[in-house]
């Protein structure tokens, strides 16, 4: 909120930066009133019906009475009702009562205006006090569960042909006891070329899951043991990590462990307790493998939506049952300048400050501040990068101010 100093019979234009906390967007719509009241005087009420650009409205205040008065902004939009106090403020008999008035920016201010802010991906967080975990890093393999893999092959000499529709292919997803095909007899094949149908053994899934491999062509000719189908069901994986030989005595319990995923935001968490729980601990090695010096630990989850695929590299972090109750911020509000890790600490809308940090435990999306923020600041969670650039050409900043 922007507004000059308040005196009777003037015009006070005030520009009134609204935006959602949910998505850092402008409110496009809506109408907004300014309130003076208190001081046993009438209220005074100025309303604007629309924003002048999304996101900024401008009502313009007219005083009637010189008086402490209180100052309180109405947002009513479609979406919601707002109200916010913005505290007592003096209204001046006349505009030569008005002391002279010094606006200083505290040293190494930022600025970085809300017109700025709504035009890129922006965000702002609170610095929280959480229960962060501890975890090892450790490349791991994701595989499929030992009862989650199958592979069929031909039961005896003969042909192999389709049963109904197509031939299936790699990537389609079969039910537990569906038919995938025929393995026919010599005679059966003689038949077929007749235009009759195969005799033979049905290849039935003896899983739900989806076609990895197809080994085998239709139409060819295999001798028993062949293998025709290898099946996966990648609903339920298992991530074999490598946990190094010094680490190993860091592991009070694995818990869980977080991955994060190429492409996207937020890591896949596993939990092995709690009710979150969506994998559990399949096991964990007690012998050093003598060429790698690492022990694997096995644990196995769910894998809604497929996000992580047989085969894939990742790197794991385990949880070691080790937890701090410490400030956090998200990770992403952390950026390297220098190679010093520093945050942007929100001091107005439009104004930000540099902040050395040092941080702790990395927690998935969460990473401990141990020192240089206090709790309740915020920090910009999302576009930092951006604050960074502005506090290095701050001439720039400013331009394109549509107040």
């Amino acid at each position: 909120m922007e507004f000059p100093v308040l005196s009777v019979g003037n015009e006070s234009p005030f520009a009134a930066h609204f935006t959602w906390l949910d998505d850092f967007r402008p409110v496009a719509g809506g109408r907004v009133s300014v309130l003076l009241h208190g001081g046993d005087l009438p209220e005074e009420e100025f309303t604007v019906k629309s924003p002048s650009i999304p996101g900024i409205f401008r009502p313009v205040v007219v005083p009637l009475y010189a008086a402490e008065r209180e100052v309180t902004v109405i947002l009513e939009s479609p979406r919601q009702t707002s109200v916010h106090r913005l505290g007592t403020h003096t209204v001046y008999p006349d505009k030569a009562d008005i002391p002279p008035q010094r606006e200083e920016e505290p040293a190494g201010a930022i600025s970085y205006l809300k017109e700025q802010q709504w035009q890129v991906d922006f965000a702002t967080a609170p610095v929280v006090q959480r229960t962060l975990r501890e975890s090892i890093r450790a490349v791991a393999t994701v595989r499929a569960a030992d009862d989650g893999e199958a592979e069929l092959s031909a039961p005896h000499d003969g042909q192999l042909a389709r049963r109904g529709g197509r031939f299936p292919t790699v990537g389609t997803q079969v039910r537990k006891g569906e038919v995938l095909a025929v393995v026919g007899s010599p005679l059966g094949r003689e038949l077929q070329g007749l235009g009759r149908d195969v005799s033979g053994t049905a290849l039935r899934s003896p899983i739900d899951g989806v076609i990895a491999q197809v080994l085998a062509t239709e139409g060819s000719y295999l001798h028993k043991g062949r293998p025709v189908f290898h099946i996966i069901d990648t609903r339920r994986l298992w991530l074999e990590a490598r946990i190094p030989e010094n680490e190993i005595l860091k592991l009070h319990g694995a818990d869980g462990a977080w991955v994060p995923l190429p492409g996207r935001d937020s890591p896949l968490v596993i939990e092995t307790a709690g009710d979150d729980a969506n994998g559990r601990l399949v096991a964990f090695s007690q012998v050093i493998d003598s060429r790698t010096r690492t022990a694997p630990l096995i644990l196995e989850f769910d894998n809604p939506g497929q996000q992580l695929h047989i085969g894939m590299l990742a790197q794991a972090h385990i949880y070691t049952g080790t937890k701090a109750n410490s400030l956090a911020v998200p990770v992403s509000a952390v950026v390297r300048d220098s190679g010093v890790p520093v945050v942007y600490v929100e001091l107005g809308g439009e104004t930000f400050e540099r902040r050395v940090v040092q941080l702790g435990i990395r927690d998935g999306d969460n990473v401990e501040v141990r020192s240089g923020l206090a709790p309740g600041e915020r920090v910009v969670s999302r576009g930092a990068y951006l604050v960074k650039l502005a506090a290095s050409s701050p001439a720039e900043a400013g331009h394109g101010h549509a107040h």
